[in-house]
């Protein structure tokens, strides 16, 4: 499965993770940046029929091929639901009822190949700054929050973010990244070194493939 996200604004970087229960002070610009990704995230669920039609066990164990405790079961193994409501019920935390496309239970990873648009001249990559942590905290904005730290200040749930679309369950699940940097012309980013326009293209695929991945293979 391959499609595109696009994110424009502020991309500060992230040095490192907050420890404990230190409050994240990029917390307002993640969400802001998952914000964005959670409409485009709302229309492929919307447009991919086997996304939006796709029914899936409410029980995990029956999704990934375990019995009940009392052993074998007879006829239907389990009540079924759509596969975005069953995930939003699963991750629902901090106030947000989330959905990630690409799960641990899936078996799936993907790769992301970035075109990174900001201010500097083309090839300035180190006079940039940290592409990398800039990138950190993109990442951090396609992925759940795992902690309450991460929603420090952030707002309860638009009516239209329930249930609240990301592209994954957690980081690891990205298989490789790969950037171009290229000059930002817009004439209102000459002073804000922190805006950025990206194009991202994501790839999905099973790491091994399971009935309840073939749609992605």
């Amino acid at each position: 499965m391959r499609f595109h996200l696009t994110y424009e604004g502020p991309l500060p970087s992230t040095q490192s993770d907050p420890r404990g229960r230190q409050t994240d002070p990029r917390a307002v610009y993640k969400h802001n940046i998952r914000r964005q990704f959670h409409t485009q995230m709302k229309r492929l669920w919307e447009t991919t029929r086997f996304l939006s039609e796709t029914q899936i066990y409410v029980d995990r164990s029956f999704r990934l091929g375990g019995l009940p405790d009392d052993g074998a079961y007879f006829g239907s193994p389990g009540e079924q639901g759509p596969m975005a409501e069953v995930l939003a019920n699963e991750n629902e935390k901090f106030g947000y009822r989330f959905v990630p496309l690409v799960t641990k239970d899936n078996a799936l990873k993907c790769h992301l190949d970035i075109l990174f648009l900001r201010p500097d001249e083309p090839g300035h990559v180190l006079k940039s700054g940290d592409i990398d942590n800039r990138l950190k905290t993109l990442v951090d904005g396609l992925r759940l929050p795992q902690s309450e730290t991460e929603m420090t200040g952030i707002p309860k749930p638009a009516d239209n973010e329930n249930p609240f679309y990301c592209l994954l369950e957690d980081d690891s699940l990205i298989s490789g990244i790969s950037v171009e940097t290229d000059m930002l012309l817009d004439e209102d980013a000459r002073d804000d070194a922190n805006k950025v326009r990206l194009v991202i293209a994501v790839e999905i695929k099973p790491y091994h493939v399971t009935m309840n991945n073939l749609s992605f293979a």
